[in-house]
This record gives C-alpha cells, sequence and structure tokens, in this order.
C-alpha cells in the first residue's frame, strides 16, 4: 500500500515536471510521453534495485537472528562455567606458617599481600578457631 502511493506519487511528479519542462522547452506531447516512459523505466529499474536490495536486508536479519542464538547460548555455556568453577583454590599449610605469610605466597595472592589474610581467616572460620594458630596439614580454602 504504502509502496504503491510512494510510486503513484513520483509518477505524478514526474509527469508534472515533464510538463513543466515541456512547457520550457517547448517539447511535443509526444517528446513528453517519451520522456515519461523513459522515467518509467527508469522507476522499474529503481524498484527492481530495492526489492533486491530489501531481500538482502531480510537475509541479513535472518544471520543476525543466528547470531544472536549463538551469542546466547555462549552466553549460557559461560555462565554454567562460570557456576563449576571452584570459588576457591587449596592451601595446605606447612610448619612455619601463619595467615599473612602464606597470604603473600605466590601460589595464594602473591608478595606484598599480607593484609589479604582475613579473607583467609573468614573463609575457614570452621577450621580455624583463633588466627594466630593454624597447623601443619590443614587445608585451607584461599577465597579468589
Amino acid at each position: 500500500m504504502k509502496k504503491t502511493s510512494i510510486t503513484l506519487a513520483i509518477i505524478v511528479s514526474l509527469v508534472a515536471a515533464c510538463a513543466c519542462y515541456a512547457e520550457e522547452k517547448k517539447l511535443t506531447e509526444e517528446q513528453a510521453m517519451r520522456l515519461v516512459g523513459e522515467y518509467k523505466v527508469r522507476e522499474q529499474a529503481a524498484n527492481t534495485k530495492i526489492k533486491g536490495e530489501e531481500d538482502k536486508i531480510a537475509a541479513l536479519h535472518g544471520e543476525i537472528a543466528k547470531l544472536d542464538d549463538q551469542i546466547a547460548s555462549l552466553i549460557g555455556k559461560m555462565s554454567m562455567a562460570e557456576a563449576e568453577k571452584p570459588k576457591h583454590d587449596i592451601y595446605v599449610v606447612r610448619k612455619g606458617d601463619w595467615l599473612a605469610k602464606l597470604a603473600e605466597y605466590p601460589q595464594v595472592y602473591g608478595h606484598g599481600n599480607y593484609a589479604l589474610w582475613p579473607r583467609i581467616y573468614k573463609a575457614n572460620k570452621d577450621l580455624i578457631k583463633n588466627p594466630t594458630l593454624i597447623y601443619p596439614g590443614w587445608e585451607l580454602k584461599i577465597p579468589r
């Protein structure tokens, strides 16, 4: 409906333009009709091109929908992987360790991070009753 009204408006404006052009240039009715015919051919070519572009756009919308589905699937897989990923590592206490010392170990939090020992304490409150006393062989959770 909209396309038809646009086409009709284009034809009317072309005829009006041809009439004005014919009046200015003193075209004969035959010459004016020939110009109208040429513009109709151009219009048909343009409409054909528009249809081709609309088909391409529809195909692209289909591809976008497929990609959106793939993205949603990957996000779901990532969420599942995150849920399955452990939220902590395990460290086995050795003789001479204390919480601030082991917090600085490279496999725990790294050099200079001794102040993070309360994280380890909070994660292991069920095992550690006194944060100044930890014993060799204990398996401590290291929160990540």
